[in-house]
């Protein structure tokens, strides 16, 4: 009854048609084009309508798809999050054993569900703590050098209780070996039972560091086996990682990440179909790691046209349906986090988690708050869980399945992406794959140009960064870094392993050594089970990685994707703004000489203020003056060497050349802006002494550094 008397009402009223909501909004735009106003162009070649219909759908396959079916592009479950949620995956990037089992034990009392381990720098090396480098040990992540230091970190952590999901990277072997040395030391555990992944990723490894220890060819030799090794013996816990992080962390639009993480999958699949496996078997042994950016919807088409496009390609590959459903963790991102304002990062990891709950993602890792500054606290840490878990018990997002299906924008866009990235894709494979194209520096250098278009649409305030780039706070007081003593505590974890080397007896040294020069001459199926008896026996991971690749090739090197965030020319902007009032005990000075009363120079003296305060200027207000004589004065007095003029058009026209004139001839050496666009004075305005001038359309970032370096500040 209630949809008959809607569809009634509805009746009485005419349907309006594309072409007069097209005309009435022409109309609006007073002249402006309607093209140029209402069209918006995105780093990955889309250019967003202002308004989707149902005709805008056209073809796209969503378009006659459910969750669970087909290609999987509105979900891999046909009843989504309703039975089984999300796993809540957080990072704990605490270096010492016994720090992060404390902990974990904690958060995983408080919500969390999963753990998604992070490992230092020296781990990932294969190297003990007494071989690695200052600044190498518990840097990033957990340090992990004996079988002992895996069972304190893991103390009391139920195997097959929680997801265990390890960030291996080329080190995949050596942790594999200790996980599963742990796992025989438990009681009773059903290996077919344990639930996570290894995430065993060498290429993404060679695109952020730019180095792998050894050949692909062997890495691969080491994948083949673990994950045959899993495969038969723990099928829940994969082998294979396929990351998009080090593309998106370089400035790589949706679709580039989208692309390149697809053919980083083939690669993997190429690889170890080569040696043997079942195309089926692989890609259940792989799980993807999505980065999710700012633009909300952007972001969310990625990740459901990254669902479309495995599936298609596992299925046209030979691949069963099962192995078609992609196991997608999603995490928010590094690019657009910000150190000014960084509570505001609060707000863009919560929209992030959104955009990848509403997507479907199995799992979801949210970065804390301060994670770019300093290890996180007890505090952004329960933010970033809480995040995710008001998204569940609050915001009810499990009761409904798939949320955004249907939207005649969403469908539309996740279409636009999957076609851009797939082109990406094929542009890969031509250079060979994604090995081949990073060598040749095709990847690199395609990044390049779209993280260089976003970072001039920074600069240029056409992209926001809230904090820095738009309503910056120099008020604000810095966190404090809390940055650890890597020095300490790369001796004191050097110790810890040299107390326990001593506790062995003779006899157990020539045990480890027999073990390790085994482990050198065994087959490549046989290397996993004796890496585990060694590190049973007392090896340390140092060892055993040195025993695995005694007769390891030579090391491969390339020129890494680079590390960037969006905020970083700001913020070099204000860290030397910073100095320099260290220094003369106030910050770089720029006058607003205003003109006439308040309500007429407002508008304009409040945007001047927010365009120069983003460089990190102390920007001088002053009451509206009459007389350019006594503007003079207070300029002088100031001691400003830049004034910017503010008022409104009809005080320009009527005052603005005269307080020129007398601001030069008493104070030549001062520059003098205009706030706004002269227009049709600009040529008198020069001639009365203007400078420069800034108006909406002026480049910000250009703009303050230039001033910055005319004061000496840069």
């Amino acid at each position: 009854m209630e949809n008959d008397a809607n569809q009634s009402l509805l009746a009485e009223f005419d349907a309006a048609s594309y072409e007069e909501w097209k005309d009435a909004a022409v109309k609006l735009l007073k002249g402006a084009p309607f093209d140029k106003k209402m069209l918006t162009p995105t780093p990955e070649g889309i250019t967003l309508q202002p308004i989707y219909r149902r005709e805008d759908l056209g073809a796209a396959p969503a378009a006659a798809t459910l969750p669970g079916f087909d290609e999987y592009t509105r979900g891999a479950h046909a009843d989504g999050y309703r039975v089984e949620p999300w796993e809540i995956a957080q990072e704990l990037p605490y270096g010492e054993p016994a720090e992060f089992n404390q902990i974990a034990l904690q958060d995983l009392y408080r919500g969390q569900n999963a753990l998604n381990v992070t490992f230092d720098i020296a781990t990932l090396k294969g190297l003990d703590p007494d071989a690695a480098k200052d600044g190498e040990v518990c840097a990033c992540g957990l340090s992990i050098a004996s079988l002992r230091d895996f069972s304190r970190a893991f103390r009391d952590i139920a195997p097959t209780a929680i997801g265990i999901y390890f960030q291996a990277g080329c080190a995949g072997a050596p942790i594999a070996a200790l996980f599963r040395a742990w796992l025989k030391q438990q009681k009773g555990v059903d290996l077919k039972a344990v639930k996570g992944g290894l995430g065993l990723d060498p290429l993404a490894v060679l695109a952020s560091a730019g180095a792998l220890p050894t050949s692909l060819e062997q890495l691969y030799d080491e994948m083949l086996c673990i994950a045959k090794s899993n495969a038969a013996e723990m099928p829940n816990f994969s082998a294979i990682g396929v990351s998009g992080m080090p593309y998106h962390s370089a400035g790589a639009s949706a679709t580039q990440e989208l692309g390149a993480m697809l053919a980083t999958g083939v690669e993997y699949l190429r690889a170890l179909t080569k040696r043997g496996m079942d195309i089926s078997e692989v890609a259940k042994q792989m799980r993807f790691t999505i980065a999710i950016g700012g633009n909300f919807f952007m972001e969310l088409a990625k990740i459901r046209a990254a669902r479309q496009l495995w599936a298609r390609i596992i299925k046209e590959l030979g691949g069963d349906k099962e192995a078609q459903v992609m196991k997608l963790h999603a995490r928010t991102g590094f690019n657009n986090k910000t150190k000014h304002d960084p509570y505001a990062n609060m707000l863009r990891t919560a929209t992030e988690a959104l955009c990848g709950v509403v997507g479907g993602v199995d799992s979801l890792t949210v970065g804390a708050f301060d994670e770019i500054l300093r290890v996180p606290d007890a505090f952004s840490r329960r933010i970033a869980r809480n995040t995710q878990i008001i998204l569940q018990e609050e915001c009810e997002l499990t009761a409904v399945v798939d949320p955004a299906g249907g939207s005649w924008y969403i469908e539309n866009l996740t279409n636009e992406v999957a076609k851009k990235a797939w082109e990406v894709f094929q542009q890969i494979e031509a250079a060979g794959g994604v090995y081949q194209a990073l060598q040749d520096k095709v990847i690199q250098d395609v990044i390049a140009e779209v993280a260089k278009q976003k970072t001039k649409m920074v600069g240029q305030r056409r992209m926001s960064l809230v904090g820095t780039n738009q309503y910056p706070n120099l008020e604000e007081v810095p966190l404090d870094p809390r940055i650890p003593d890597y020095v300490t505590l790369r001796f004191k974890r050097s110790m810890e392993l040299e107390r326990q080397r001593v506790g062995c007896d003779e006899e157990t040294d020539k045990q480890i050594i027999e073990m390790l020069g085994a482990i050198q001459k065994a087959k490549l199926d046989a290397k996993l089970a004796k890496l585990t008896e060694a590190v049973i026996a007392g090896a340390s991971l140092g060892e055993i990685s040195r025993a695995l690749r005694a007769y390891a090739d030579a090391p491969v090197c390339i020129e890494a994707l680079p590390n960037r965030r969006l905020a970083e020319i700001y913020e070099e902007l204000r860290a030397a703004s910073t100095a320099y009032k260290l220094k003369h005990k106030h910050g770089p000075k720029i006058y607003l000489t205003c003109l006439e009363k308040l309500k007429r120079h407002k508008v304009r003296a409040d945007f001047i203020r927010s365009f120069l305060e983003t460089g990190g200027f102390e920007v001088i207000n002053s009451p509206g003056f009459t007389d350019a004589d006594e503007a003079a004065r207070a300029l002088m007095a100031s001691g400003a060497k830049v004034t910017v003029i503010c008022g409104c058009d009809p005080d320009y026209e009527s005052m603005a050349a005269d307080f020129m004139k007398v601001i030069k001839a008493k104070l030549p050496n001062v520059k003098v802006l205009l706030a706004g666009y002269p227009g049709d004075h600009e040529e008198a305005f020069k001639a009365a002494g203007m400078d420069d001038y800034i108006f909406i359309k002026t480049d910000n970032y250009a703009t303050n550094r230039k001033y910055l370096e005319l004061l000496g500040v840069l």
